[in-house]
C-alpha cells in the first residue's frame, strides 16, 4: 500500500507540472485535440456520410496521438527531468524507484488516454461517424495501449544523450505510428507489403485494430477473438520496454 500512496503521489506531483507547462500543452495537448478532431471533421465535410472513412481518420489520429502524448512525452519528460537531477533528488527524499518511474508514467498515460477519449467524444459528436458498439473494450485498449506506449517512452531514454535532442529523436516515432495506422490517408496502402507487415507490429496497430472491431458491426464474442492478437502485441511490447527499463534506466545525467 505504502508503494501505491508514492506511486499516486508523484502522479499527482507530475499532473500538477504537466498542467502547467506551456511547452508540453502546446506540443501534446493541442497538438493531438486539435488533429485529432479536426481531420476527422474535415473528412467529415469532404465525405458526409461515409462513417467507415471517417472512423478510420479518428483511429488513425489517435494513433499519432497516443504516440505524442505518449511516447515523445515521456522521452522528453523523463530525459529532461534526469538532466535536471530531478529524478535524482526524488529517489534521495526516500520514494523507491518503482514509485518514482511508475508515478511519472502513470501521469503521463493518464494524459494521453484522457486525450484520446476526449477526441473520441467529440468527433462522434461533431460528425456522422457513431459510437464504438463496444465502448467498453474500445477504452480497455486505449489505456492498455497508452501504458505500453508511454514506457517504450521511458525505455527510449536510454539511447538519448542530453534533454536537447529528446525531441528531435523521438519525432520520427508519431510519424511512422501515424503511417502505419492510416492517419495520413490511403498512404499506407502505396508501401511495400513487407513494410505494412512491420507496421502492424507496432503497438498503435493492436489498439487501431481493436477499434476498428468495436465500431464496426458484430458481437461481443467476435470482438473478444479479434482482441486476443493485439492483446498479444501490446504484451510482448510491454515485455521490452520493462526489460529495458529495469536494465539500462539511467537516472542521472551522462558524463561529458
Amino acid at each position: 500500500m505504502t508503494t501505491v500512496r508514492e506511486t499516486l503521489a508523484v502522479a499527482r506531483l507530475g499532473g500538477r507540472i504537466y498542467w502547467r507547462d506551456k511547452q508540453a500543452l502546446t506540443a501534446t495537448v493541442l497538438t493531438s485535440v486539435g488533429l485529432g478532431i479536426g481531420l476527422p471533421v474535415m473528412m467529415d465535410r469532404l465525405r458526409p456520410g461515409e462513417t467507415s472513412v471517417i472512423v478510420a481518420q479518428l483511429l488513425g489520429m489517435l494513433a499519432v496521438s497516443l504516440t505524442l502524448s505518449g511516447f515523445n512525452q515521456s522521452a522528453v519528460s523523463l530525459t529532461a527531468r534526469r538532466d535536471q537531477l530531478i529524478l535524482k533528488r526524488l529517489r534521495a527524499s526516500g520514494l523507491g524507484d518503482g514509485a518514482v518511474l511508475g508515478g511519472e508514467l502513470l501521469n503521463i498515460m493518464a494524459q494521453g488516454v484522457l486525450i484520446a477519449l476526449v477526441t473520441t467524444v467529440a468527433v462522434v459528436n461533431l460528425t456522422s461517424a457513431t459510437a464504438p458498439r463496444d465502448p467498453v473494450l474500445f477504452t480497455v485498449f486505449v489505456v492498455l495501449g497508452a501504458a505500453v506506449i508511454t514506457s517504450l517512452g521511458a525505455a527510449w531514454t536510454v539511447v538519448i544523450p542530453r534533454a536537447e535532442v529528446a525531441a528531435p529523436l523521438s519525432i520520427p516515432f508519431f510519424m511512422i505510428a501515424g503511417l502505419g495506422a492510416g492517419a495520413f490517408g490511403p498512404m499506407n496502402q502505396l508501401l511495400p507489403g513487407w513494410l505494412s507487415t512491420v507496421l502492424d507490429l507496432l503497438p498503435t496497430a493492436a489498439v487501431v485494430t481493436v477499434g476498428r472491431a468495436t465500431f464496426a458491426d458484430g458481437t461481443f464474442a467476435g470482438d473478444l477473438q479479434a482482441a486476443v492478437v493485439p492483446l498479444l502485441n501490446l504484451s510482448v511490447w510491454a515485455a521490452v520496454a520493462l526489460l529495458v527499463i529495469s536494465r539500462r534506466f539511467r537516472w542521472e545525467p551522462r558524463r561529458s
